[in-house]
């Protein structure tokens, strides 16, 4: 009997449809903002419509507020949001601004000569992602206000009395032209205020972070002199805020980027111009180390992937540097130098201003006008070449340090071969017989984890634990060197860094391949002790200097174990910080319980290592080692930021490391953080890991035949976990042996052969101040911390700590009232 095959759906007009604003954004965030996680992109898109005003001089001053109620206000006092009924439309501009997609007033000639929205779609994207908006426009003498909730107008554009805030019309009215009149108090100062609340509907964050605003504002404030911006978070029992404004510029910004670095010239270089329409603000600075930074703008936007005016920028200082070169006879051939040995020691802050920018994405990550590049080629070569030849000292002095850095280039690749390997064999020739336990020969490598352990102790007991088919172990002796701080052909010669090297086995610097990996990803685990935090850092600033593909590529993890071991009759529960523990007695009851406090990983037995940090968890029926909930992805967020942090933290400058810890000291929320930081990984030391709480409830709650002390009482509990620290917790078996020699650049030690506590808190505690985040399919969602932004702390160009008090009328003017009143 033949089977009759359904009919195909028709395929008609009726299957195209259309989607509108705001479902558009609502269901494809990532093609506007990003991605869903990418809260930040919010405020920014309604911060750089303010600076499009500060830009064309009409705007002097930007307030930021993080409110307690998790909702944001930006404010300036710029001209205000054109409200009246727009002729094609029928409805107010206002109205259109916040709701039609590709409307707006930069695509036409003459509203705005250069800016950073010019595809109609960003503040619509805050509106449409946020659970509602509303913005308010002082302008005409009168308040100006519309509500919008998930996208949809839910208020007419009401007109206010600005004395009294009551509405008293709404525009479009037959007579609104009088009831401005009427209720026009000339003394009111223009700007436009938007107020959100985030949507948890259609994003997965919505809690705003104070460091990546803070350092945005404080960017702006250096590219644009005389603008002052602030921001305000009241979300915490003393307000506080921060105010960013910088008369010097780019020049200041670089300065500021290369403090605590020997520089080879001062001041730093400025070459400005202008090629047609585009006008260029460029300043460079050379240091003695090796890394590049390139920070770029275009019309305020930060281009973080650059683009062709980055590539024509480094074009023409490797043109410029060769030819001068030549002409002095420092050089012999127009190719003696290199762009890898020019970007070497460059710091750089590039600007263009330029109408009409096409960016690769509607998130302005990176320039495409393919004109660019020639012009700001031509600009740049031209400019530095006639600098060179006024200066010849400062351009013998660049040409000198670029030939050091080829010189180290060639040097540094023949050190290279010696440390790479492609076999487990060449891990045996480095001089670590029996160091290395590597993953079995039929091992699927991509599902495999190369653990590098704190000590032999640890690293026996986590032999013995590992699953062979996922995990492979690499003990460390001691502290390895502080790659910050050292030169290359020092670096390879360690014989920890070249243990390291060698295991990973995908090279080293600019010849490091992640495709190379002989493991699927590398975790830290260390013992949750200053010392422990010390060597994290030391390892995560080896990667970042020299493996960064790999943590770019999500592939570097940091490994937690717990902090405790509960037991009630056959009842075992691990707790990995306080509140864990005082969860888990609450539900028991303190009675029969006993607790073991973890005090280093040598105190964890195989069996116990085996249960948690090794375990394999399964997906679909798939074994997957990288869910597991005791790693955590290293993630950067700001390259920038992540750059400040390993530089402030790990390199030579003593002043600027001491005044950022004396910043915190004084913090009281900051120490907070690095308090909660330093006690154990992420936000569970004090508060439940967003999942976490529900996890815990439900494995308790699956506990059965225990013996539970109804009403028991939280102090009680903390008074009895306290007991149990001291009197039940086992000895250490994981102590550092005394005799082994530290190898971090000659670092003090006390007689116990433990660093000085001020040296391994500055170097240590302070750099796990970042982010990171949960491997995907892992049930635990709090966070480590790898690179949160140092700007919010960092000195800057004008900046004040006080109480969110708004301030009166102006100085200039005291009969002018502003928007801030």
């Amino acid at each position: 009997m033949a089977v009759k095959k359904p009919a195909a759906p028709a395929y008609d007009a009726s299957q195209i449809t259309e989607l509108g604003f705001p479902e558009a954004i609502q269901r494809r965030p990532g093609m506007y903002i990003g991605g869903r996680s990418n809260l930040h992109h919010l405020v920014a898109e309604v911060v750089d419509n303010a600076i499009d005003e500060a830009m064309g001089g009409h705007c002097k001053r930007i307030e930021v507020t993080l409110a307690a109620d998790g909702s944001a206000k930006v404010v300036d006092d710029g001209r205000g949001v054109p409200v009246d009924i727009h002729p094609d439309g029928g409805k107010s501009a206002l109205e259109m601004a916040f709701t039609q997609l590709h409307t707006g007033g930069k695509f036409q000639e003459g509203s705005y000569s250069t800016s950073g929205g010019l595809h109609g779609v960003g503040i619509k994207a805050t509106n449409a992602l946020s659970q509602w908006l509303e913005v308010q426009v002082h302008r005409d003498g009168v308040i100006y206000r519309q509500r919008y909730e998930h996208g949809y107008v839910k208020s007419p554009v009401e007109i206010l009395d600005p004395r009294s805030r009551e509405v008293v019309g709404q525009v479009g009215q037959k007579d609104a032209s009088a009831i401005i009149k009427r209720h026009a108090d000339p003394r009111r100062g223009t700007g436009t205020i938007v107020r959100f609340l985030p949507s948890d509907t259609y994003m997965e964050v919505t809690r705003f972070e104070y460091g990546p605003i803070a350092h945005r504002l404080e960017v702006a404030a250096y590219l644009i002199p005389g603008l002052t911006l602030s921001i305000i978070d009241e979300r915490h029992e003393e307000p506080r805020q921060r105010e960013y404004r910088c008369e010097g510029g780019l020049v200041s910004y670089v300065e500021q980027l290369n403090r605590g670095r020997r520089v080879v010239h001062a001041p730093p270089l400025r070459i400005r111009g202008q090629a047609g329409k585009a006008s260029l603000d460029l300043v460079l600075q050379y240091h003695v180390g090796d890394d590049e930074e390139i920070l770029s703008f275009v019309n305020t936007i930060p281009t973080s992937d650059g683009g062709t005016h980055v590539s024509g920028l480094r074009a023409a200082i490797t043109k410029a540097i060769n030819v001068f070169g030549q002409e002095r006879k420092q050089v012999k051939s127009a190719d003696s130098i290199t762009g890898r040995d020019t970007a070497a020691g460059l710091t750089a802050a590039l600007s263009v201003l330029m109408p009409e920018p096409e960016f690769t994405s509607q998130t302005k990550t990176q320039l495409g006008n393919r004109e660019i590049h020639g012009q700001v080629m031509s600009l740049v070569y031209e400019g530095l070449l006639e600098r060179f030849r006024k200066e010849p000292a400062l351009g013998r002095k660049i040409v000198d340090r670029c030939l050091a850095a080829a010189r180290a280039r060639e040097a540094a690749s023949k050190a290279r071969s010696l440390v790479m390997r492609k076999s487990v064999l060449d891990v045996i020739d480095t001089g670590l017989p029996g160091k290395l336990a590597d993953v079995a020969k039929n091992a699927d490598t991509s599902r495999s984890i190369l653990y590098i352990v704190e000590g032999d102790s640890a690293g026996g007991s986590c032999k013995q634990a590992r699953n062979n088919q996922h995990h492979a172990i690499l003990p460390l002796r001691g502290k390895i060197l502080n790659t910050e701080r050292a030169r290359l052909n020092k670096i390879l010669s360690n014989n920890e860094v070249k243990a390291i090297v060698s295991a990973v086995g995908a090279g080293v610097g600019a010849d490091f391949r992640v495709e190379d990996m002989r493991y699927g990803g590398i975790a830290i685990f260390v013992d949750a002790d200053v010392d422990g935090l010390h060597i994290m850092t030391l390892l995560l600033t080896l990667f970042w200097r020299f493996m960064r593909p790999m943590i770019d590529a999500g592939r570097l993890y940091v490994a937690r174990a717990p902090l405790y071991r509960l037991s009630k009759q056959r009842a075992i529960r691990y707790a990995y910080n306080d509140w864990e523990r005082d969860q888990v007695l609450k539900s028991w009851g303190r009675q029969g319980v006993t607790i073991q406090r973890y005090k280093g990983l040598g105190e964890m037995n195989p069996s116990q290592l085996k249960e948690t940090v090794f375990e394999v968890p399964k997906q679909d029926g798939v074994a997957t080692p990288f869910a597991s909930r005791n790693l955590f992805r290293v993630t950067v967020e700001d390259a920038h930021q992540a750059n400040l942090m390993v530089q402030l933290w790990m390199g030579s400058a003593v002043d600027p490391r001491k005044q950022r810890l004396m910043a915190v000291w004084d913090d009281g929320d900051d120490s907070a953080q690095l308090e909660t930081l330093v006690a154990a990984f992420g936000k569970a030391a004090v508060s439940a890991p967003e999942g976490e709480e529900e996890d815990l409830a439900a494995a308790l709650a699956a506990d059965e035949g225990l013996d539970a002390d109804e009403g028991s009482d939280l102090d009680d509990v903390a008074q009895a976990a306290a007991e149990t620290d001291d009197d039940e917790t086992s000895e250490s078996v994981g102590e550092r042996d005394e005799d082994e020699e530290s190898e971090a650049d000659g670092e003090p030690r006390r007689e116990d052969g433990v660093p000085n506590a001020p040296r391994a808190v500055d170097e240590g505690q302070a750099l796990v101040d970042a982010t990171a985040e949960r491997p995907s399919g892992s049930s635990d969602a709090s966070a480590t911390a790898l690179t949160d932004a140092v700007a919010r702390d960092r000195p800057t160009a004008a900046r004040t700590r006080r109480k969110a008090t708004k301030p009166g009328a102006t100085s200039e003017d005291a009969h002018q009232l502003s928007i801030f009143e």
